[in-house]
Order: structure tokens, then sequence, then C-alpha cells
């Protein structure tokens, strides 16, 4: 036996050769305890084995075992014949069963037994007992040896040992692993190590650890999981914020920036605590607040601020670069990438200022264009052409030396640029060469809206074409030197020079455009951002846009020449020009237009067939009865029958139009003159609309409503007897009137109907865009919508009594009143806008994007607005 304990001597052998002659032996062993030494073990089992020999000499059984007793298990070990069964008992044996440190691990089966049995017979025990202590000592002293040399090739690790060529490693809880060595500190080992949240031993996200096992994928642990559709998570519990926009605050549900679900606060439609507005819900407020005229603020992407980048101003406003050098053109990518050029050299505007740029040349450089930020291309004075990549500019070789003054391209290799003598190079993307077009002209301007669709212009009218093939000379109807030309396609290209003139391509010729400009004055450039929004600009500060149907001069509130012209959209152009001259239109245009009569002219109603045949009424001080007349360009006074004072006036054409007032005054105007009509009452009308020539309501004193049927008036009184200011109908089987006290009348198309609204306001003028849609408005800032089903209550942004409202749609809708209210409906909610006058406006009118607002004071404006979203 003392042979044995060595591991791995002769008694190895025989202990494993003894185990063959063996049926079966029963020892008892605790269970998960430590590993004990060889030797201690060896000592503990022959101590037992003697034991029990002496039990079973004299004849005593062992007492049974506990079912309670958790310290002791019974382990059978069947012994197997030899060959087979003997390498089924070193698998069992071998070093990864005793490396997991369970003595169990090397056994056949589990059991609770009372004691030792046997299928020998009592006699037969007693005569083989000393064989039986002889092979069970024969089969402990093979296992340990088994073991033992496991144990001296493996490495401890906890309360067992490692296989051999394995480490030991130990996780962040203590808890100790045997892991390959060139797996440790690797995400996929199964072993959560320092760094790491987790380890489930594959590389996947989405399954309670991310792939590369920095995330446990649970919100509030500090990081953002985007497969769990997380959209921020400033940490919760030990785990704090790490992402700057938490700003130190942790997930809340109304508070910070990340809520407790792992969804941003910013964005969500609600203004948490914190948070100055969101941007998944309008802001309340108006950009006139912000020190703008219109528009309705943003909200910065962290919802901390607001954004004022829907803020705009009137008409042009004009920024200063420094510099009294004139500019030659403009061009940018985008509403923060805007380049001009002067001098010899180029600025850039980046959103928030102009900067001027390095320049590689000392010559006068023209024209600019490029595709994006970082291909821009120049050209100018004896051929130069210069290039920017985004960093700086650089020289091109140029293949003429003639001046050049207008560059454009349909894209990076296929750029065009023209100047003085027939001069037309190309770039393919490799190099500059010239063209040979044999048309001899000085052409200053070249645009396209294609490859195969280029117009160049130039001095003289001279106007050629470019087919994808040749270039070839077009007629021109005109002699007069062009030194602009942009389209909205092939078939709609304008070109603009020298005393006004302005040319229009329908897609076969070229015509010239009528406008009411002065001959002295010369166009320099053009732009537009589709075919009914078109700029140009020219000397002495002139403006001029066409909305599609007409051109109408804009204030520009300069004397400077402009020279140049180009947007990134119809809210935001730009107009350069001498004297380093820099303007910018937000979109939109309010204008105060001179009155032919006096200050004291004070204007009721207005309305027109077009905004080139606009009415307005009212009274001039002691001369009541007056009416204005305006032809697209200026304001006349029309000779009136009358000395009534009028109230309101409604036309169904040029040469249609009504005028109502004082002592049931009604005058129609033939296009011709206006004349008297017999109302067939004499009350005070203050209000008219039809739905046609001859279907025409009058609405008036003590509940009158008068009816025009082509042929004569009729008068009739509603039952309430109220005072009616104002009538408008979607047709003429759908009108409404309103008055005072809360008085809405409506007619079906048989009779009126009579309803108040609940809280009696004093109404003074209805509009609507259809019969679901109608607003009426009122004194102390009354507004009441009605959809078709019931009128309510509109909140309004102002005190000020209300005399008009007009819009151009549901969601453009315009109110007008005392000191100078204008506001303005969005389809969200009212808004104010700056009149810029303090003078009661009465009412309100207009078509498309153009609209009038009329007043006391002789107020007279015309608002532009945007065209609308394409």
């Amino acid at each position: 036996m003392d042979e044995g304990r060595g591991g791995r001597g002769e008694g190895a052998v025989r202990g494993a050769a003894a185990l063959t002659e063996a049926r079966s032996v029963t020892f008892r062993a605790r269970s998960r305890r430590p590993h004990p030494t060889i030797a201690h073990e060896r000592k503990r089992l022959r101590l037992r084995l003697r034991l029990r020999g002496r039990g079973r000499g004299r004849g005593r059984s062992r007492p049974a075992v506990d079912d309670h007793d958790h310290d002791h298990d019974y382990v059978n070990v069947n012994v197997l014949r030899p060959f087979g069964p003997r390498r089924t008992l070193e698998r069992q044996a071998s070093c990864g069963a005793v490396g997991r440190g369970r003595s169990e691990g090397t056994m056949h089966a589990l059991t609770r037994r009372s004691g030792v049995k046997s299928s020998r017979s009592a006699a037969g025990r007693r005569r083989g007992g000393a064989l039986h202590t002889a092979t069970a000592m024969a089969f402990v002293t093979a296992l340990l040896a088994v073991a033992g040399a496991c144990l001296e090739g493996g490495l401890r690790c906890g309360e067992g040992s490692c296989p051999i060529g394995h480490t030991c490693a130990v996780d962040r809880d203590g808890n100790p692993a045997c892991i390959v060595p060139t797996e440790v500190n690797t995400c996929g080992n199964r072993v959560v190590e320092d760094g790491e949240a987790c380890d489930d031993g594959n590389g996947e996200s989405g399954d309670g650890c991310s792939f590369d096992c920095s995330s446990d994928e649970r919100c509030g642990n500090g990081i953002v999981d985007t497969i769990r559709e997380e959209e921020c998570d400033c940490g919760a519990g030990e785990f704090g914020p790490t992402d700057a926009r938490c700003r130190g605050r942790q997930n809340a549900d109304s508070d910070g920036y990340c809520r407790k679900d792992c969804k941003a606060h910013c964005g969500d439609g609600a203004v948490a605590e914190h948070e100055q507005c969101d941007t998944g819900a309008p802001v309340a407020g108006s950009c006139v607040n912000l020190r703008y005229d219109f528009g309705r603020p943003g909200c910065t992407s962290t919802c901390d601020a607001l954004s004022t980048a829907p803020c705009g101003d009137w008409n042009w406003r004009f920024e200063s670069i420094g510099t009294v050098l004139s500019f030659m053109s403009v061009w940018g990518s985008g509403k923060e990438d805007v380049f001009a050029v002067l001098g010899n050299t180029t600025a850039h505007y980046d959103g928030q200022s102009w900067q001027m740029m390095d320049s590689p040349t000392t010559e006068f450089v023209f024209g600019i264009w490029g595709t994006g930020p970082d291909d821009v291309f120049v050209a100018g004075q004896d051929g130069t052409i210069l290039h920017y990549d985004g960093q700086s500019w650089q020289m091109m070789d140029s293949p003429t030396g003639e001046n050049l003054f207008c560059v454009w391209g349909s894209e990076s290799n296929d750029v065009v640029a023209v100047g003085d003598n027939g001069a037309i190079v190309r770039y393919d993307g490799q190099s500059w060469h010239k063209i040979d077009a044999e048309i001899s002209a000085n052409w200053r301007r070249v645009w396209g809206s294609g490859p195969d669709d280029v117009f160049a212009v130039g001095l003289a009218g001279a106007i050629m074409h470019y087919d994808g093939e040749s270039w070839h000379e077009m007629d021109s109807p005109t002699t007069t030197s062009l030194l602009g030309v942009w389209g909205s396609g092939p078939d709609d290209v304008f070109a603009v020079g020298l005393a006004g003139v302005i040319l229009h391509y329908d897609g076969e010729s070229w015509h010239e455009m009528e406008h009411h400009l002065s001959a002295e004055l010369s166009l320099a450039g053009v732009w537009g951002s589709g075919p009914g929004d078109v700029f140009a600009v020219g000397d002495a500060g002139t403006i001029v846009h066409y909305d599609g149907q007409r051109w109408h001069q804009l204030d520009a509130q300069t004397t400077a020449d402009f020279i140049g012209v180009w947007g990134s959209g119809p809210d935001d152009v730009f107009a350069v020009g001498q004297l380093g001259t820099i303007a910018r239109h937000d979109g939109q245009s309010w204008q105060k237009m001179e009155s032919p009569v006096p200050d004291e002219l004070e204007l009721h109603a207005v309305w027109g067939s077009s905004p080139d045949d606009v009415f307005a009424v009212g009274q001039a001080g002691a001369q009541a009865g007056a009416i204005l007349h305006h032809d697209g360009q200026v304001w006349r006074t029309m000779d009136s029958p009358t000395s009534a004072r009028l109230g309101g006036v409604w036309a169904s054409g040029p040469d249609d139009a009504f005028a109502v007032g004082q002592a049931g005054t009604i005058l129609r105007y033939d296009g011709q003159r206006w004349q008297t009509m017999d109302s067939g009452t004499l009350d005070y009308l203050d209000g008219v609309w039809g739905s046609g020539p001859d279907d025409v309501f009058a609405v008036g004193q003590a509940g009158t409503i008068a009816h025009y049927d082509g042929d004569s008036w009729q008068a009739t009184l509603l039952d309430s007897g109220e005072y009616l200011n104002a009538v408008w109908g979607s047709g003429p089987d759908d009108v409404f009137a309103i008055g005072d006290e809360g008085t809405i009348a409506h007619y079906d198309g048989e009779s009126w109907q009579v309803t108040h609204s609940d809280s009696g306001e004093y109404l003074q003028a209805v509009w609507g865009s259809g019969p679901t849609d109608v607003f009426a408005v009122g004194l102390e800032s009354a507004i009441l919508h009605y959809d078709g089903e019931s009128w309510r209550r509109m909140e309004a942004p102002t005190l000020a009594s209300l005399y008009g409202v007009w819009g151009s749609g549901p969601t453009d809708v315009f109110a007008v009143g005392t000191g100078g209210a204008l506001l303005r409906y969005d389809g969200i909610s009212w808004l104010t806008l700056n009149s810029t006058t303090n003078s009661t406006l009465d009412a309100v009118w207009g078509q498309g994007r153009i609209s009038f607002v009329v007043g006391q004071d002789a107020a007279i404006y015309r608002h532009i607005g945007p065209p609308p979203a394409r």
C-alpha cells in the first residue's frame, strides 16, 4: 500500500489490476468539500475500512443513515470487467472531472443506503472480508493515483483545478472559471471581466448582452442600446450619465434629457422640466417677440433654446462685409454655404457671417458656380479660372486669354465659361478646352437646364443655344444688351438687360415681357426658385419680382446698383452689387403703398378680382364716398356718385363691382363708371358679398339683409334685429352673416337660420376657405371658428379688436385690427406679425401670395407671402 503513495508508481498498476476481480464495493464519502491532499485522503479511507471490517467481524450491522443527513452521500462504484470497461472507468476519473472539484464526477451513480449490500451469503462475506478490504484499498489507491496525476499538471482554481492547457480567470464578482489563456480579457469567453458589463459567449447584440460586451442592454445602464430602440440613456441607480446632453441628470419622468423608458424628452411632444421648448411640439410664441417681423420660432435639437431659423424680416435686409469693392455675382450650395466674387477674391457666408477668402490671383473675377461646397469654379479677367476644393482656391490652366464673365455647369465634368469675342471654354473633368461656336459675340451670362439645353446671352441682344451637339444663334426680339439669364426649365427661361428689358422664352421663341419699369433702369441679374417666383435686380437698388402673372417692383431701401442675385429657395434670396452691398430676402415683403389722397383717408373695406384690379372704399375727411382702385402698379381715386360713407365692397370681376354704405347706399361698377342702385332700404349697409353678378347679398343695420338677383334688390329683416356687420359665403346655398351680440345667421338657399355664439361677441368680419372652415372676428380679440358642426372660440395672441379677416387657404389666414394688429393663422395657432404701424387696420383681402391691407390714416399695405411649398 505504501508503494501507491507516489501517485504514478507501481501501486497504481496493481490497484488497477485488482479492480478487475472485484464485484462492487460501497464506501462513504463526504461531498462538496475542498480537495484534500492525496496522503490525507488515503489515511481517512484506511481508517474507515478498518472500522467497517471490525463491525462485520462482530456481526454488527451498520446503522441506517438519516434521510436528513446532507453531510454524507453513499456512492456505489460499479467496477466493470477489463479492457472496454477499464477504459470507461478511466474516462470517468479523468482530469476534467477532478478539475471540477466534485469526487462524484468519477462515480457511476449516487444512492442513499442504510448499510452494505452483497449477493453473497453471510458466511461468504466472512470468508471474503479480507479480500474485499484489499480490493477496496487497491481501488482507492488507483483512483487517487489518477487524481494525483491530474493535479500535478493542472492549475488550482477556486475549490477546483483547471485542466492542462487552461488558466483560471476570475470574473468581476470573484467567481473563478477555467478558460484558454488566449481568451483572457476577451469578449465572448463567457467570463465577465474588468471593463465588461456582460459576456454571453457570442458576438451578437439584442440578446441581453451587446456584441462587444459593453452593455447588458438594460434601460438605465447609461448606454444607448439602439437595437433595443433606445433614444437615450442617462443612467439610473448606480449608473450615472455619460452623455453630455444629460447634463448630469439621470433618466426621469419629467426632468432632464432622457425619460425612464430611455426615450428622449426632447422630441416627445411635451415640454419637460429644464426644457425651453420641444422639437415635437410647435412653439406657442411668435418671432415678433424675438424682434423679427414674422414666423414661428423653432426649437434647437437639444430643446434647451428657441431657434430663429424659421423667423424672418420683411422685405430686404442688408449685411455688411466691410468693403467698398463691388460684388459681381453670387452662388451657393445652401443657406449656410454662399459664395460671392468681388475684386480678385471671393467672400464666403457660413450661415452666420461673411468672411473674405484667400485668392491665388491678382486678376479680377466675375462669375461663380459650383456643384457643391467643395467643388466651386470662378471665371475672370484674361481667361482666369479658379477652382475651390473645400480647402483652398487654386489656379486652373485656361485655354483662353479672353475675359470670362460667367461660368455654369450641369455637373462637375461638364462646366462652361463664356466671355468676350465669342469665347466659350468647356471643362470635361480633366482639363479646359476651347469651343468653336462660330458666333462672335461678347457673352455675359450662361445658364442651362441640362447638358443638352444651355443658353448664353450677351451684348447687342445676342442669344445662342446649345442642344448637346452644337451651339447655334437664336432669334432675339431686342438689340439691347442682355446681362442675365436664368430659367426654371427648357420652356421657361428669362433674360434681362439694359433699359429694363425682360425677355421670356417659352420653348418656341423669345418675346419681351410687359412691365412698368423705367427705361432708365437696367437689370443685370435674374434668378428664381420656380416659374412663379423670379427676381431680377439692377440699377439704383432696383428689385422686381415675378409671381407667375406679372412683375412687381419691390422696395429695397437702397440706391446702390445690384449686379447679381441667387437664392437657396423662395425664403432665402441674396442680391449683391456695388460698394459691397449685400441684401437678403426672407421670402416675404410688407410694403406701405402710396395713397393718392391726404392722410385723413379712412378705408373700411377692400376687395378685388385680381392683384391688378383692387377696389378700396371709405371716406376722406369730410369727403365721404371715397373709392380707390389699384391697377397693379399704383392706386388712383375713382369718381364716386355718392357722398355717403361706404363700408363694404365686393367684385366678381374687373367690370362688375358693388359697394355699399350709409342710408342704404348701393353702387355698382360696370368697368367704366360707378352708378347708384335702388337698394329698397334706408338702413346702413356695412357688408356685401356675392356668389356671382346675379346673386349678391348686402347686410347692415337692424338685421337688414338685401339680396340682388340680377334684376333688383329685395330687403328683409332678421327677427333678431341685431346689427349685421359682414357677409360671406362658399356658394349660393351656404352664406353666413355675422353681427352684434354674437349673432350668426346662415342661409341654406331657402331661408336664414339665426344662432348666437356662447359669449356674445360683437363680430365684425367673416371669411372661410369652405363650408366647414369659416372664421369670424370681432371686438376684444374675438376669433371664432366653424368646422361644419359648431362654432368655437380660438385663442388670440392679442387684446386688440379685430375688424377684418381673409385667407388664401385653411392654413394661411390673416386678421387685422386696432393698434396695427396683424395676425396670421398657420393651421396650428394664431401668431402676431409686425405691421410696422400703430394705425387701425380695417380690412384685408388678397389672391394667392399677394394681399392688401387697408385702414385709417391712409394705411394701404401690400403683402407678398412665400410661394406654396412644392
